[in-house]
């Protein structure tokens, strides 16, 4: 098995610990794992455990989260430290300071927390979602926008708030690339 484990410097590792999107179910629904690690993992991973069209994987949100890593100086996957976001990578880079990382992570975070409210107000679900789960229970209602009802019109507005945070996520947490991908598409379709 491959150890994909690397010792970031202080300053990536502040960042991490700050943010979470990669666990807590904002960024992915899994986490893929490396050949070889299932059996050999933490006993909430192994829980958490799949397989699919031969990859191996991990559901998110990961029980081993709750606002940070509980396992952090453990045995854990090998994507755990190995994963490095769009934000790490700018940072390292010096593309971007550790102030302004930290307070992207804080607005992406009150965004977040907005969404959530505005869903426990809708559907009166008091429970929390991550946000992977959340787009999958919103996905479950019809696109009744254009009806009068102010529920449909809630219901709108919540996949409105929704996009755009996927859009702020996948600029700055997830790759640059995609980013650039979903805005070029946008533009030759208008």
């Amino acid at each position: 098995m491959k150890d994909l484990a690397v010792e970031s410097p202080l300053n990536e590792q502040e960042i991490c610990v700050k943010c979470g999107f990669c666990c807590d179910g904002t960024l992915f629904s899994y986490a893929v794992l490396q050949a070889g690690e299932q059996g050999n993992l933490p006993e909430k991973i192994e829980q958490n455990y799949s397989k699919e069209d031969g990859r191996e994987f991990f559901k998110l949100p990961c029980s081993y989260f709750c606002g940070k890593c509980t396992i952090y100086d453990q045995k854990r996957a090998s994507i755990c430290s190995a994963f490095r976001c769009q934000l790490l990578k700018d940072f390292s880079i010096d593309k971007i300071t550790q102030a302004n990382a930290m307070r992207i992570i804080d607005n992406a975070v009150k965004f977040r927390d907005e969404i959530y409210l505005l869903y426990r107000e809708i559907f009166g679900n008091d429970y929390r979602l991550s946000f992977r789960n959340l787009l999958v229970d919103l996905a479950k209602y019809g696109n009744d926008a254009f009806e009068d009802d102010p529920l449909n019109q809630s219901i709108e507005l919540l996949r409105i708030k929704c996009n755009i945070y996927e859009t702020l996520l996948i600029k700055n947490f997830k790759s640059i690339k995609n980013f650039e991908r979903l805005i070029s598409t946008s533009m030759e379709e208008t």
